[in-house]
């Protein structure tokens, strides 16, 4: 699965990395398996069909591309939970009907026997080419695509993470009430600053910030204080204890750069 960040003018196509992730569906149905700590022959549907979906719609708030096979397995999830909910009928002998789950208890265990191979000729394969013959000519390395090594965590462990901040998140901090906003101006704020600020008294700005009454105050103050530093109407000190001090230069300010400050 690819991200959307090159379509949405995100990071450059040189910029990509190769994540190792699971392949395909029956990857992530594995991964369900293992992390709710139950055997594959006896999968509860209903619970991994609930979080199969919630993954996907994770991975749409991500904006991750959902290939069509991860929707068909969905599909099949959701059919095979609604088939388990129907009482099974007996047999002609008297014998119950074959759990709908075979079919699926099959393919996982066949798909876990394949991933396992593989992953022992991937372990050859490293080994192997820990092994360096001498070169016949100079060796020539060449660039190899960057990879992160995120060890035994795939990226559905990570998606999962993400997934339970963003729930308790929410529950924390739940829909602010909605107010009427106050609008700061960066020419407001300019002109306030002029008045407080003197050549011969320091004035903190980490102090003046913190004393602001929200976010879109602080982000108009701080606007301010970089077109006082342009206009060389203020100079800057920083102490030995980190403090950022300003002072006021004797620069006069002109009226038509006052006029040209946006609002």
């Amino acid at each position: 699965m690819s991200s959307n960040l090159e379509q949405q003018g995100g990071l450059p196509e040189s910029w990509r990395v190769q994540l190792p992730i699971f392949e395909g569906p029956l990857d992530l149905l594995l991964h369900l398996v293992k992390i709710n700590e139950v055997e594959i022959a006896d999968i509860p549907v209903a619970v991994i069909c609930d979080q199969f979906y919630e993954y996907l719609q994770l991975m749409e708030e991500l904006n991750l591309d959902i290939a069509a096979d991860y929707i068909y397995e969905a599909a099949q999830l959701i059919h095979l939970k609604s088939k388990l909910l129907l009482p099974r009928p007996a047999t002609a002998d008297g014998e119950e009907a074959e759990d709908p789950r075979q079919e699926l208890v099959e393919r996982l265990l066949e798909y876990q026997r394949i991933k396992e191979a593989a992953q022992s000729l991937a372990e050859i394969h490293s080994v192997r080419r820990g092994i360096w013959s001498r070169p016949a000519h100079p060796l020539e390395l060449e660039d190899d695509e960057p990879m992160i090594d995120l060890g035994d965590v795939s990226l559905h462990d990570l998606l999962g993470c993400l997934k339970t901040v963003l729930v308790r998140y929410e529950h924390e901090h739940p829909d602010p009430l909605h107010v009427p906003r106050e609008t700061f101006t960066v020419r407001d704020q300019f002109q306030r600053l002029l008045e407080v600020i003197s050549p011969d008294r320091p004035y903190d700005l980490l102090t003046d910030l913190r004393q602001r009454s929200c976010r879109a105050e602080i982000v108009a103050a701080f606007l301010a204080v970089l077109e006082l530093a342009h206009l060389s109407l203020v100079r800057f000190h920083q102490t030995a204890g980190g403090e950022i001090l300003i002072y006021r230069t004797a620069r006069e300010l002109q009226v038509h750069e006052l006029e040209a400050i946006e609002g």
